[in-house]
């Protein structure tokens, strides 16, 4: 399994650098709108993120000015403007084909009906950055967690921390992997000293053969999920898609129908990406 809906991945990068205070309370913000989705008022978002109202006042007026958001006069409601979404449009337009993720995303759930994840490598991070509901979603009083690190420290030697990271791993050498491995344990989230990387190594170059990282329920791990590369189009860095249930898979025949299926989703688009490119070049 990747990653949890309560991981807040920007709480751990902090830990190993600084961080600008205005931008995030910025981000914030309009991650705010996106969880609410409704119009709100300054003294909402301030309480609901518990920052200063001047600040919280300062943030939407420039966000207003600039047009990201639209304010209402009369009842001091602001609220995001279609500008988001035409700059949001244009970015995935160049960079990740328009609505391609989506569509795989879709096409996931429907042949899976599990739960589908998108998640990207931020340096030593694991995000998730996009979710597509299935049939398994969780209590919010039995949310599972996981790691935000790439790579952690366990049982004496390093590992991928998720599957999800292993399957983002897959895509890099492994100098880049053991270069990772080395900011991760200066970051203080490993031994100190001289460690082995074999057994990481290892790892990630049987995930590199099959294609795909596999999680099965156990004690700590309440859920199924099966991570697999996906190549995004002008990426700088790495990412993977996967699906998530409980349970997916009883049997090894579960399993294999689970691959199959994930397989031809990511073929389509992945041929779809090739068609693309040929058809730009000539």
């Amino acid at each position: 399994m990747g990653m949890g809906s309560d991981i807040r991945a920007g709480d751990g990068r902090s830990r190993g650098r600084g961080s600008v205070k205005s931008c995030l309370r910025t981000l914030e913000v309009l991650e705010f709108f996106m969880r609410a989705r409704v119009p709100a008022r300054t003294i909402e978002i301030s309480e609901a993120l518990g920052i200063p109202n001047s600040s919280a006042d300062e943030i939407l007026r420039t966000l207003a000015m600039t047009g990201y958001l639209s304010y209402n006069q009369a009842s001091k409601l602001y609220s995001p403007s279609y500008k988001i979404i035409a700059s949001a449009t244009s970015i995935e337009d160049s960079f990740f084909g328009s609505g391609r993720i989506n569509e795989i995303m879709e096409d996931l759930r429907r042949e899976t009906g599990a739960t589908v994840f998108l998640t990207q490598q931020n340096d030593c991070w694991v995000e998730s950055v996009a979710e597509v509901t299935g049939e398994w979603a969780a209590a919010p009083d039995i949310q599972p967690t996981y790691p935000n690190e790439m790579i952690c420290f366990d049982h004496n030697n390093w590992r991928p921390a998720t599957n999800f990271a292993a399957a983002m791993l897959s895509q890099q050498t492994n100098v880049a992997i053991i270069q990772l491995a080395t900011r991760t344990q200066r970051l203080g989230l490993g031994p100190k000293g001289p460690t082995l990387m074999k057994n990481l190594v290892d790892r990630i170059a049987h995930t590199r053969t099959r294609g795909f990282a596999l999680c099965r329920r156990r004690p700590s791990v309440p859920v199924d999920s099966i991570a697999m590369p996906l190549r995004v189009p002008h990426a700088v860095a790495s990412y993977a898609i996967g699906v998530v249930g409980d349970p997916l898979f009883e049997n090894d025949n579960d399993v294999r129908h689970m691959l199959s299926a994930m397989q031809s989703v990511i073929f389509r688009y992945n041929d779809g990406l090739r068609r693309s490119s040929r058809g730009n070049i000539q």
